[in-house]
């Protein structure tokens, strides 16, 4: 730990990366860690988010000697920087959440939309693993206890076989009106597709569903042959898992009363098959094709119907910034609003909010509501792909992560930024920056993709933090740019955090 006497003391730093420093006179902690935007001609870097953080010329976090014996700088700051560093965290807000590793299950190194907060006050997760099995694991909130329920190989019987591995769970899961939680798997070792159809290959998506009650999962055996599940909800009012598959984008769905599987066809391209799958109160199923199209699929008569409405889509041009070819034509991620009977969403290109009514007449059926993007990266072409990480409080808030920089875990390009919490008021239209999302020690949160509101209305996220060098000696998940990670559970009660300043229409 470093402290700066008085306010006419020089600071001199003699730090280690992800060392907290504090300043007198009762000022936040300043968390030194390796993701910066470099000031001309300055050693140090003042970010957006209010972070002090001191750099060497190469770019590289270390400052002073650091205690393992590499090779270090000595930073002198003087007091005019700590006045400045004063007013940028009064400009900049923060918000804190806690947090829950998963212990044992650091090689875990991704999730997308697998994230159920149920009724029981359990939260489900699907963890992902890339070459290797996925695991289905839950957080007990009650008894702040995490349960792995077991990997996802040897839940299906397919450990040891020597086939492509049930990798994740990359669709949202649902309770249904047994109690039971709901899902399917997905694969994440394709080879390039080389083994596609072929017997060492992936054999393709379980649907599943585990029973709290006696603590199993019980197996329905594989869906789409070869075909992954990366898209997916569950109805309770029908009782069906549906999904759309990888990597053909079929429309497929499991009826777990009659047992039947059933493949409705393909619906899009691979490369811009919408991540989730809409479901009203109906149990009218919709999601999104084409450049910005809404599909409805309908139980009651088995059928699949383009409907005239579009996304506010913005143009695509040339795509900056993007990790890989993602398409940024679809929705990202929808939720269900009971009391408005809307969607409410944000698509891929510029991470535009908007709502769509099924009921209404086509061409007021959906309306642009504004920008979840972090404010000052709205405006830019290269503004970060939208996550999946958005879900309805019980305050009539939508809750959103948003991030600063493309975020995809181990297979973002570029290093990983602090996540922002950004909110909607469906009752008054306002946006707010809620601020940078840090953990109780100081470290931020490097990105989420999924998102759920629990029974009490507590907001939980998954995604990855910075891993520390005492986690639980099992590794890391791999790298956001230069910077080791790994996944946690982020929880954030509402209602034990002032509201911001920074709203905005």
């Amino acid at each position: 730990m470093n402290k700066a006497n008085s306010r006419d003391d020089s600071f001199r730093s003699v730090l280690r990366r992800d060392e907290l420093a504090v300043f007198p006179q009762g000022l936040k902690p300043l968390y030194f860690h390796g993701f910066s935007v470099r000031a001309k001609g300055e050693a140090f870097n003042l970010l957006r988010s209010g972070d002090l953080r001191m750099t060497k010329d190469d770019g590289d976090v270390w400052a002073g000697r650091h205690r393992d014996g590499m090779r270090g700088v000595r930073f002198f700051l003087a007091v005019t920087l700590i006045g400045f560093a004063v007013q940028a965290f009064a400009a900049s807000p923060t918000v804190t959440v806690d947090y829950r590793v998963f212990p044992g299950l650091a090689q875990m190194d991704g999730n997308w939309a697998a994230l159920l907060a149920a009724s029981d006050g359990k939260v489900y997760a699907g963890l992902a693993c890339h070459g290797c099995s996925g695991h289905i694991v839950y957080y007990d909130s009650k008894l702040d206890k995490m349960v792995d329920i077991g990997d996802l190989n040897t839940l299906t019987g397919e450990q040891g076989l020597g086939l492509g591995p049930q990798s994740k769970v990359h669709a949202k899961f649902g309770e249904g009106k047994d109690g039971r939680i709901y899902f399917a798997t997905h694969g994440g070792w394709w080879f390039d597709y080389a083994r596609f159809a072929t017997p060492e290959g992936y054999p393709g998506s379980h649907y599943m569903a585990y029973d709290p009650r006696l603590g199993k999962v019980e197996d329905f055996g594989i869906g789409p042959r070869f075909e992954g599940m990366n898209t997916g909800a569950y109805d309770p009012k029908f009782n069906r898992i549906y999904g759309l598959t990888h990597p053909r984008a079929h429309f497929v769905y499991y009826d777990v009363a009659t047992g039947s599987k059933v493949d409705k066809g393909r619906i899009n391209n691979w490369d811009s098959i919408c991540r989730t799958l809409g479901i009203d109160d109906e149990g009218n199923v919709y999601g999104s094709y084409g450049t910005g199209q809404i599909f409805k699929y309908s139980p009651r008569t088995d059928t699949i119907e383009e409907l005239s409405e579009k996304l506010p889509i913005r143009q695509k041009g040339i795509s900056l910034g993007r990790d890989y070819g993602k398409a940024e034509t679809a929705w990202r991620v929808v939720v269900w609003d009971e009391t408005t009977r809307k969607f409410y969403g944000v698509e891929e290109s510029e991470s535009a909010l908007f709502s769509f009514d099924p009921a209404a007449k086509p061409e007021n059926a959906v309306k642009r509501l504004g920008q979840v993007a972090i404010p000052e990266l709205a405006a830019r072409r290269d503004v970060p792909y939208a996550t999946l990480s958005l879900t309805l409080g019980h305050d009539r808030k939508l809750y959103y992560a948003a991030v600063q920089k493309e975020f995809d875990y181990s297979a973002s390009s570029s290093g990983g930024e602090a996540s922002h919490l950004m909110t909607y008021d469906l009752r008054t239209g306002k946006t707010e920056d809620l601020g940078t999302m840090y953990l109780p020690d100081g470290r931020v949160v490097l990105g989420t993709n999924s998102a759920d509101t629990g029974p009490d209305g507590t907001i939980y996220f998954v995604g990855a933090i910075v891993a520390k060098e005492d986690s639980d000696g099992r590794g890391t998940a791999g790298k956001v740019g230069d910077t080791p990670y790994r996944l946690a559970l982020f929880i954030y009660h509402p209602d034990a955090h002032p509201k911001a300043e920074n709203a905005h229409e």
